[in-house]
């Protein structure tokens, strides 16, 4: 009998080591499957910036000793940067429209390559019209009697940008807002069928309202430049 002993010693040795690698395999696949797997976008911007970024600032160097503007990135910054990682389409759809550095973004986009198309509301597309237009961009515009008051952009199809943020510089640099930034498949399918649909019940619309640029923003803009002169 002793034979069988050890025999039957034996087996659940070798029973337990297969266990073991079997136990081991599993955790290091688990490990590197994880590994593979990119983490979703889920991002959050709140505003406001608390100012104006200094464009010389943002170019390396400010000559100025004492700028009042900001020398540190912003949120704004960032969604501009998130505009120029774009690699096949731009889709925005927006109520207010006007902030002179993420138009830039999306022109220099387009110039790129990447497709371009904007929504937004007749009366406060303003004298952002004509750089877009210009520019090539295409802009269908809402000319119903109801308000266009939708804020998202999508980038790709896949990364949607949303929330209270309306793209104007004093918005940015004064305003309590928020944008919320995800890829979750089912919620960018949703802002995807709206901007679609929106884009054929608007098709053909082309008359755009100019309004005088006599806006808070433009005065503040000119006086940011002149206090840049004096300084």
């Amino acid at each position: 009998m002793t034979w069988l002993w050890k025999a039957a010693a034996a087996m659940s040795i070798s029973t337990n080591i297969a266990i073991f690698s079997y136990i081991l395999y599993q955790l290091w696949t688990s490990k590197h499957e994880a590994e593979e797997i990119e983490e979703p976008v889920a991002r959050v911007l709140m505003f406001p910036d608390g100012g104006y970024q200094c464009n010389y600032w943002t170019a390396g160097n400010c000559p100025f000793e004492h700028c009042t503007l900001l020398h540190h990135k912003t949120n704004k910054t960032r969604l501009k940067e998130l505009l120029e990682r774009a690699e096949k389409s731009i889709d925005v759809c927006m109520f207010v429209l006007s902030c002179a550095v993420l138009l830039d973004a999306l022109i220099e986009a387009h110039r790129k390559g990447v497709q371009v198309r904007i929504v937004c509301d007749n009366m406060k597309i303003s004298g952002s019209a004509y750089k877009i237009t210009e520019a090539g961009l295409d802009v269908r515009v809402d000319i119903s009697p109801s308000t266009m008051h939708h804020k998202f952009m999508i980038i790709d199809n896949e990364v949607l940008l949303t929330g209270s943020y309306n793209w104007t510089a004093s918005g940015a640099a004064y305003n309590r807002e928020n944008v919320f930034i995800t890829d979750e498949k089912y919620v960018v399918d949703q802002f995807n069928g709206e901007f679609e649909k929106l884009w054929i019940k608007f098709e053909g619309s082309s008359e755009i309202r100019y309004e005088p640029l006599t806006s808070c923003e433009v005065i503040r803009n000119r006086f940011v430049h002149r206090s840049h002169d004096k300084s």
